[in-house]
């Protein structure tokens, strides 16, 4: 949208999606959206029966078409093919890459208009944290949570353990991989001072390892293990454990939509989800998706 475009821009960043349209011989057409497929791979489905993908083994794009098509050859909604729909409406959060507090602050306000709740903000030792956040405090109502993101660049427990502290007074949902998520016994030390939720992706440690060691209070399910078959896996694994999970999968409205499908099939993803088409200034969805109170309505047709 016109308030970050100069920004995303300049820093390079989710400047184009690819949407795709995958056609039958009965006249059904699925799409779907991602970044670009090479044309080797896309050959290795031309002639194949969507029906075959029904587990979701497929190249995001292309698995998120063949549900669409699948689901309007059956005439059900997508969840319907997925799993049992354990939700009417879907968490979905806001995002931003690191800016001033004044840019920061701009987009909370604008995420709040459009019913957002939960935003994720990028934190970087090299920008003040703490300000930034205040920012945002300050520009929206009380009910408005931040889920911080480091990406492990805090590197020690004690800097994550400091920034922490410096948040505590504010609606801080969580603490995304604010160290390397191979130092297990630093996010223990991390648990162990601070009292703000941790969250890390799926994958990295063994998840059983992760679990076993009392870790993470979250899981992030992202590429590649977004795919159906390994979303509703991995959300198994964090529920047999009592933990929630949040999809993260960028896109566009069409990558959104999907989301809220397989979401809506997860009895633990009660954390809001992260595609970014919020950012756009369209989502290309008719009627377009609506968000209240940080949630949106499943669709319950194809």
């Amino acid at each position: 949208h016109e308030g970050i475009s100069e920004l995303m821009i300049r820093r390079n960043l989710y400047q184009i999606n690819y949407v795709y349209k995958v056609h039958t011989d009965e006249g059904l057409i699925g799409i779907g959206d991602d970044g670009r497929q090479p044309d080797a791979e896309i050959q290795k489905y031309i002639g194949r029966n969507p029906f075959e993908f029904m587990s979701g083994h497929a190249p995001t794009p292309l698995q998120q078409a063949f549900y669409d098509i699948m689901g309007k050859a059956l005439g059900v909604p997508v969840h319907r093919l997925i799993g049992e729909k354990v939700h009417d409406k879907v968490p979905i959060g806001y995002w931003s890459i690191d800016m001033t507090p004044e840019e920061w602050a701009n987009e909370a306000k604008r995420a709040y208009s459009l019913g957002y709740r939960v935003h994720k903000i990028k934190a970087r030792p090299g920008f003040e944290i703490v300000e930034q956040v205040q920012s945002i405090s300050q520009a929206v109502p009380s009910d408005y949570k931040l889920r911080v993101d480091a990406n492990g660049t805090f590197e020690t427990p004690a800097r994550a353990i400091e920034v922490a502290k410096l948040l505590r007074d504010y609606n801080i949902e969580s603490f995304e991989t604010p160290i390397p998520q191979d130092n297990i016994d630093g996010y223990r030390e991390i648990k162990r001072e601070c009292e703000m939720p941790i969250t890390i992706h799926f994958g990295s440690p063994d998840p059983v390892e992760a679990i076993k060691a009392n870790m993470t209070d979250s899981f992030i399910i992202a590429y590649p293990d977004s795919r159906a078959a390994n979303a509703v896996r991995e959300a198994t694994i964090a529920h047999s454990a009592h933990l929630p999970v949040w999809i993260q999968i960028v896109g566009l409205g069409i990558t959104t939509t999907y989301m809220m499908h397989l979401n809506a099939t997860m009895p633990n993803a009660t954390m809001p989800a992260i595609t970014l088409s919020c950012l756009r200034a369209n989502d290309l969805i008719k009627p377009s998706i609506q968000m209240e109170n940080g949630y949106a309505t499943v669709p319950d047709k194809p």
